[in-house]
């Protein structure tokens, strides 16, 4: 359970793992405005919360450089979109329910 009582799923790729996605950038919001997964189109509709995980930048292996936004996005679910700044590669993180 997350702050707020947010249930969170499994990854949505497989495995568990986060599953690549396409995603509209709004250059002048600097905010994700829709993205594509499993064939579908997902407009945001509003921008929840941001946070950046920056870690392992001392060392040549294992370094992480992400950015998440969680978002709500039509029909009122819940996302958690991320960019990795290494790799310049979007994925779905999670749903929440």
């Amino acid at each position: 359970m997350s702050p707020g009582g947010a249930t969170f799923s499994a990854g949505p790729g497989p495995n568990g793992r986060a599953a690549p996605v396409a995603v509209v950038w709004d250059e002048r919001q600097r905010r994700p405005v829709s993205f594509v997964w499993r064939r579908r189109r997902y407009n945001v509709e509003r921008l929840l919360e941001t946070w950046v995980v920056e870690t392992g930048w001392w060392r040549d292996e294992g370094h992480v450089s992400r950015s998440y936004w969680r978002v709500r996005a039509d029909g009122g679910h819940v996302f958690d979109l991320r960019y990795d700044r290494l790799t310049k590669a979007w994925a779905l993180e999670r749903a929440l329910n």
